[in-house]
């Protein structure tokens, strides 16, 4: 099965044309499932612009957000979270996976014989950040990332809704492990893939300790916690994530089998498209 991801979207009406030949670019690698791993557009109107582009893709369209697609703008950002922006994937035809699971049949596998095909669950969320990836060389703790972050962090002026960094990271996770949970507990289910806006393992996080600023900057960038809980997960076989703008792979340990880990990153400020083959 085929799985075509791409993050880090934001759209811009300037660049139209490279986005045309972007959702081009999609088509031609023919997915199974198509996944926008967040920070598809802000405000709102260029958010649902961005869904759009993928309008004609004949395959399932699944998304998690980004922090900036929660922005304050024309909406709050909880109004966005809690309602504008599932509205308008689901209004766009994209499964919302902050409260959803796909389930689809991996290649080779067919009904018949009253016998189910396998299959492979998608299971996916935001990922806030709960500053587990804090830099360890740094002498902060967490109320002191809270008061920092608008040293280095555009989220600090324009997230406004009203749940501390570690809530709404545990509160999302929570929720998470129960959909995660649920594809494990599904004997069908053979793999798993987990999608995230924001990394979850220490690999696809960069450190640059000779940078200060990246240093600090470093608390925001990754969800640790939520990264051993998927460890732990035996089905979970890939990892799809976003955010760094900056493309790459590992294998990472997993329960009993590798993960494969892919972070999806952009090329001259425009997104570049990840290709996953699972069940191979």
């Amino acid at each position: 099965m085929r799985v075509v991801a791409l993050g880090d979207l934001h759209y811009r009406p300037s660049r139209r044309h490279e986005y045309l030949a972007l959702a081009d670019q999609v088509r031609a690698l023919q997915p199974d499932c198509f996944i926008l791993v967040g920070d598809i557009g802000h405000p709102l109107r260029l958010f649902i612009r961005g869904l759009e582009l993928f309008a004609d893709l004949p395959c399932p369209r699944l998304l998690v957000v980004g922090n900036h697609d929660v922005y304050r703008g024309e909406y709050d950002s909880r109004t966005l979270w809690e309602r504008a922006l599932p509205q308008a994937a689901r209004d766009a035809g994209y499964v919302w996976l902050e409260e959803e699971v796909v389930t689809l049949p991996l290649d080779g596998t067919e009904e018949g014989d009253g016998q189910q095909p396998d299959l492979v669950g998608i299971c996916g969320t935001l990922a806030w950040y709960d500053y587990s990836s804090a830099c360890p060389t740094l002498p902060y703790s967490g109320p002191d990332y809270r008061l920092l972050k608008h040293l280095v962090n555009h989220d600090a002026d324009y997230v406004d809704w009203p749940w501390s960094d570690v809530a709404m990271a545990r509160y999302l996770a929570r929720r998470f492990a129960a959909r995660l949970q649920r594809l494990q507990d599904d004997p069908a289910v053979r793999q798993i893939v987990v999608v995230t806006h924001v990394p979850i393992f220490a690999e696809a996080v960069p450190a640059n300790r000779d940078s200060a600023l990246w240093s600090l900057l470093r608390a925001y960038m990754g969800n640790f916690t939520l990264g051993e809980l998927v460890r732990q997960a035996s089905k979970v076989t890939h990892v799809i994530s976003g955010h760094i703008h900056r493309p790459g792979w590992w294998q990472v340990a997993g329960a009993g089998h590798p993960i494969e880990v892919y972070r999806v990153g952009t090329h001259q400020g425009m997104a570049c498209t990840v290709v996953v083959e699972v069940g191979t």
